[in-house]
């Protein structure tokens, strides 16, 4: 009875209990049986078994290169090879029948080598003899062998090997991959080097030699120690072999093997100094092929899951009943429910919390209620008052152009002036509505413009576009005339030669863009950069501008900060005043 009032009253008492029940049971039991798997799995008869796949591999590896050396050399002494060469030097013999003959002569010696792609005879004149019916490359063809490695070979009494990924270094053989072995070819009367010997062996030939299976994700491959020299088998990944490569490098050829965290790297060198045979065996590989320690393993797993839910789902599903009641509780309360009463709780931790959570909801109820009062009055205070703003603004440099007709005796422009302003006004005032159309705005600025127009009438022109999708649109009223005035006065008005006003509506996706542009005199870099600290409340140049700081205040108080007005401008270019609204506002 007092071990029960002792978790029952503790929540902390109860965790300490589960996390001692699901982590000390499955890590004792899975950590002693992964001792003993771990000990069993890295068997020493499957490394044996692949250090011997190795051994064998090199075996058959060496027998392809040393026959290959080998039969660069029989060419090379070959007398029948030498007496043809000698009759080269002779004008009256046919080159053509001597060509012939060495041909046919590299075609038997081929034959007595199993697995040689080709054997090729090529001289310092470009004379090309080749045991293959592969057409040979010439000088004016894409080398593959340069002349840098020609001269290499030529120059030395060592063999040289030459891995070509293109294809034959001699024969255009279509991009068979090959593996080459070259040294150079005297001439036995004078002594003197005349050409060089290409024995090759096609790759894939050489890969079917490679190609052991070393586990599931193991390699064999064949290396130099020239780092471009490396042929490894189809499956073998890139990755893998270029770092088992620099381990090898890193280490002691002479070493028989080498063991890092995650494979064996074997090792075997061939009696051809140059080259040895490496595999890779992944440890992982190795315990997968256990079917014992799979068995035990999967045992293990599925006995350590059955004991973990059967501890648990009971003491689990005792605490988490509580929890869930304060869960829904407080999604109510994401939803706008608040005050509600919850069902009696436990008298521990969860119960108390369960009842400051109650008191809570019904607290943050009434706080959300006040707040949510002040904001709209505040929001609405706000926009009326900006907004309010801009009127004497606009009224004073109608009237302004109003009495300058007057003032010239034009009155029949002076009464369309008025009649324009009227039109202006019904508008703007809209019958004490705070959102238009975007139709309404429109023709509100144009008659603003028939009302300039008038006054400057040699000064500039105007044109409308607006994307007949966005006419029914609402948007804040009074936007694009404080975006005109601005060009007109301190665009359109400092030029000395007439200019172009243009008014665009636009429809992308979610939102409208409103775009006010003019070829004016434009801002310079600086007027540019203080009009934009203004719209952020920030400089000293917010008393000048209030008129677009209006507007830009308007917009994110209505739609949010990712909507407004932004400026772009360039000094004698002109002036682009862009305005950005979601499509969601609604009419008042």
């Amino acid at each position: 009875m007092r071990i029960r009032q002792f978790f029952s009253e503790s929540l902390h008492h109860r965790l300490v209990l589960y996390f001692m029940l699901l982590m000390m049971i499955p890590i004792s039991v899975a950590g002693t049986l992964i001792y003993h798997a771990s000990d069993v799995r890295i068997s020493d008869g499957a490394l044996a078994l692949a250090e011997e796949v190795i051994e064998k591999t090199g075996e058959n590896m060496e027998e392809v290169l040393l026959d290959m050396q080998s039969a660069a050399k029989q060419v090379a002494e070959d007398h029948t090879i030498q007496s043809l060469l000698a009759q080269l030097q002779v004008p009256e013999i046919s080159e053509e029948s001597v060509i012939s003959a060495l041909d046919a002569r590299l075609k038997q010696i081929a034959s007595m080598y199993a697995g040689l792609d080709g054997v090729y005879i090529c001289l310092d004149d470009f004379t090309v003899a080749k045991s293959r019916y592969y057409t040979a490359r010439d000088e004016h063809d894409t080398l593959l062998l340069t002349g840098d490695q020609y001269m290499v070979i030529r120059n030395h009494e060592d063999i040289q090997w030459i891995v070509s990924d293109e294809g034959s270094l001699v024969a255009d053989n279509m991009g068979n991959a090959i593996l080459g072995a070259a040294r150079l070819l005297p001439l036995s009367v004078t002594g003197q080097p005349c050409g060089i010997v290409v024995v090759e062996v096609r790759q894939s030939y050489l890969k079917k030699i490679l190609d052991k299976k070393l586990g599931e994700s193991g390699t064999v491959f064949l290396m130099s120690q020239r780092p471009d020299i490396a042929l490894q088998t189809a499956a073998a990944s890139d990755e893998m072999v270029a770092d088992a490569a620099e381990q090898v490098k890193q280490a002691d050829r002479k070493i028989a093997s080498i063991s890092s965290h995650d494979r064996v790297i074997f090792c075997e060198p061939l009696s051809l100094s140059e080259w040895l045979v490496v595999g890779v065996v992944m440890k992982q590989s190795l315990r997968s092929d256990s079917q014992e320690i799979l068995i035990l393993f999967i045992v293990t797993v599925l006995l350590t899951l059955l004991l973990t839910i059967l501890v648990s789902g009971g003491l689990a599903d005792y605490e988490l009943r509580q929890i869930r009641r304060i869960q829904t509780y407080i999604k109510d309360m994401e939803n706008g429910e608040f005050g509600k009463p919850l069902p009696p709780m436990r008298p521990d931790e969860i119960g108390s919390l369960a009842a400051n959570t109650q008191e809570m909801s019904g607290k943050i109820g009434e706080l959300l209620e006040t707040v949510k009062t002040e904001q709209e009055r505040m929001r609405t205070a706000e926009f009326k008052a900006l907004q309010a703003q801009i009127n004497p603004h606009f009224l004073y440099n109608s009237l302004d152009s109003i009495n300058w007709l007057v003032r010239k005796g034009d009155m029949e422009k002076a009464t369309d002036t008025i009649s324009a302003l009227t039109a202006f006004f019904r508008i703007g005032l809209s019958k004490g509505r705070d959102m238009i159309t975007v139709r309404e705005e429109v023709e509100h600025v144009r008659s603003y413009l028939v009302i300039q127009k008038m006054r400057y009438e040699n000064q500039f022109e105007y044109a409308f576009y607006v994307d007949p999708e966005t006419e029914d649109y609402f948007v804040p009223k009074l936007m694009l005339q404080p975006l005109v005035e601005n060009a007109l006065y301190h665009g359109i008005k400092l030029c000395d030669r007439k200019c172009m006003l243009m008014i665009q509506v636009l429809s992308y996706g979610d939102r409208i863009e409103m775009e006010v542009l003019d070829n004016g005199a434009g801002m310079d870099a600086e007027t540019l950069a203080c009009v934009r600290e203004a719209m952020e409340h920030r400089g000293e140049n917010r008393t000048n501008s209030y008129g677009v700081v209006n507007v830009n205040d308007r917009i994110q108080i209505l739609a949010g900060r990712e909507y407004g007005l932004s400026f772009t401008s360039e000094k004698g270019v002109g002036t682009s005043a862009r305005i950005v609204l979601p499509k969601t506002l609604k009419g008042a």
